[in-house]
């Protein structure tokens, strides 16, 4: 592990020795809040280190993490529950494919974010590539709508919901979700976890369930999807991977699986 994150790799295993390893037998998780962090988190505060956010930053790929299966779920903004995680989903990439016609010209702004990044290795960010993915007609085309959808919501929120696990309820009505996009057609909503990369080893299903599970509680009238769409950018254009997750078992699980995938190959020059 690289160095500079030697310091986060610790801090975890020292809280998981402490709460997870040391759990009843018969306990299945384990709820701690912010003053369970500070105690752990003080020894780094001289180099800069000491923030509970960074703490939480990228969890799923730390070792200390990987290794005991588990993963953790917001319940507010200062608590969270260590459980044992899902299947993880592997995005393997689809065979379908082929350059896809475009439903609208890409405006002049989307292009300027592009042209730039389209010889080198960057890309223009998950904001540009989202809005191009639903103003061209990716996003309507995957889910077989007609027309480009509206934007409806975006950002940070209030889960809202009660995820059950097993046989409990976990109420995470005051659990912050983040939302990259979501799109609205007549009877359908598109709730989109854009990345603008092919590697997605640790991608975190939370991302993806809480979002859609919000929204199928406050749109019932509407068929919800959950999508993520991973893209990026090369010298030609722009290469779209899409995936519709549905759940694993909604009764009990926290899981999603894959329902379809498709390529998609916007040519720009």
């Amino acid at each position: 592990m690289a160095k500079k994150d030697s310091w986060k790799e610790e801090a975890w295993e020292i809280f998981l020795k402490k709460f997870w390893d040391k759990k009843p037998k018969n306990a299945d998780s384990v709820e701690y809040t912010k003053s369970d962090l500070e105690p752990i988190l003080s020894k780094y505060t001289k180099s800069g280190q000491g923030e509970i956010r960074i703490f939480h930053s990228g969890s799923n790929k730390v070792g200390a993490v990987k290794k005991r299966g588990v993963v953790k779920i917001p319940l507010s903004r200062g608590s969270w529950k260590i459980i044992k995680g899902p299947p993880s989903i592997d995005f393997i990439e689809p065979k379908n494919s082929g350059e896809f016609k475009v439903e609208n010209k890409l405006t002049e702004g989307m292009f300027a974010g592009i042209e730039e990044t389209m010889m080198s290795s960057s890309n223009p960010g998950e904001t540009t590539l989202l809005a191009i993915a639903n103003h061209s007609g990716v996003i309507a085309d995957f889910y077989n709508l007609h027309e480009k959808g509206i934007l409806f919501t975006g950002g940070r929120q209030k889960a809202g919901i009660h995820l059950v696990i097993g046989a409990k309820d976990i109420d995470m009505t005051k659990a912050q979700i983040e939302i990259d996009g979501g799109f609205e057609w007549p009877k359908t909503v598109v709730i989109v976890e854009m990345k603008s990369s092919f590697n997605q080893k640790n991608f975190d299903v939370n991302q993806a369930l809480l979002p859609m599970l919000k929204w199928e509680g406050l749109l019932k009238n509407k068929k919800v999807y959950s999508m993520v769409l991973l893209a990026e950018t090369n010298k030609n254009g722009i290469e779209y991977w899409a995936y519709d997750l549905i759940h694993d078992n909604p009764r009990s699980s926290i899981g999603m699986k894959i329902a379809k995938s498709k390529k998609y190959i916007l040519k720009i020059k």
